[in-house]
């Protein structure tokens, strides 16, 4: 496996971060359109989001794992346990699953 520069490991995160996000839209815009959409559509591709991030942080070598690289893992991780505390109450059918505090969108 070829070396990962700590800038490469940023932007895997930065792209791990951002596709935790679009899922997080998929979430809302479920919410807002009054249940019209397939929860277990919503579960799968909220499962396969946070798979492919998970991935990308276990790819990043400890040679690449600056301060910098740790911090914002720590941010993508918090992001995506907010998004699998949602996938969890949709998978349980609690009420207002869908229903959150969206201050994460703005990382």
């Amino acid at each position: 496996m070829p070396a990962m520069s700590p800038g490469t490991a940023l932007r895997n995160l930065q792209q791990a971060q951002a596709s935790l996000k679009k899922i997080r839209q998929l979430l809302r815009l479920a919410r807002e359109s009054s249940g019209d959409v397939d929860p277990a559509r919503i579960m799968k591709a909220g499962w396969d989001g946070l798979a492919k991030a998970h991935r990308m942080i276990a790819e990043i070598p400890v040679e690449a794992a600056t301060e910098d690289v740790m911090t914002r893992q720590l941010a993508v991780q918090r992001y995506a346990t907010a998004l699998l505390v949602r996938l969890r109450r949709l998978a349980r059918n609690e009420p207002g699953a869908l229903d959150g505090d969206d201050e994460m969108d703005e990382e």
